[in-house]
């Protein structure tokens, strides 16, 4: 008697293959960032000679890179709420990065850092949640009217 193959074990097969994908992608993701708060580190030491977490200007970000490497590694992963906090952080350091850039050509790196960092967390799903629509109606605009003018 010949022996059919299961048919469900191909798709088994496949989804433990993708989930074994998925965890090793999210450890990689969380010893990136870990690797970029040891960069943060070697900066905040070699500007004010303290690690990132003991600076005004590199504690807040060393903080959530650390709660979002933590998120990451565990098995749960990142909850919206983390992750909202997360970008809603990073777009407010960009955004000091930036007023900061316009005079100091030395911030123009950490930008570009924090910009690059944010498309990545963005490809992962780390996002702010869009603003929720207005109540109100916008206010209508005046109508532009055509008129034919000969000449």
């Amino acid at each position: 008697m010949e022996r059919r193959p299961d048919p469900e074990s191909p798709e088994r097969a496949l989804d433990e293959a993708l989930a074994r994908a998925k965890r090793h992608a999210k450890s990689a993701v969380a010893e990136a960032l870990e690797a970029l708060r040891a960069l943060l580190d070697a900066a905040s030491l070699a500007t004010s000679g303290a690690p990132a977490a003991h600076n005004g200007l590199f504690e807040s970000v060393d903080r959530w890179i650390a709660r979002a490497s933590r998120g990451l590694a565990s098995e749960g992963g990142l909850s919206d709420g983390i992750a909202a906090e997360i970008a809603a952080a990073l777009d407010q350091e960009i955004g000091r990065w930036e007023e900061r850039a316009k005079t100091d050509d030395d911030a123009r790196p950490v930008l570009r850092a924090f910009l690059g960092l944010r498309e990545v967390l963005w490809e992962l799903g780390v996002r702010r949640p869009r603003a929720s629509a207005p109540s109100e109606p916008a206010p209508r605009s005046r109508r532009i009217q055509r008129v034919a003018v000969q000449g």
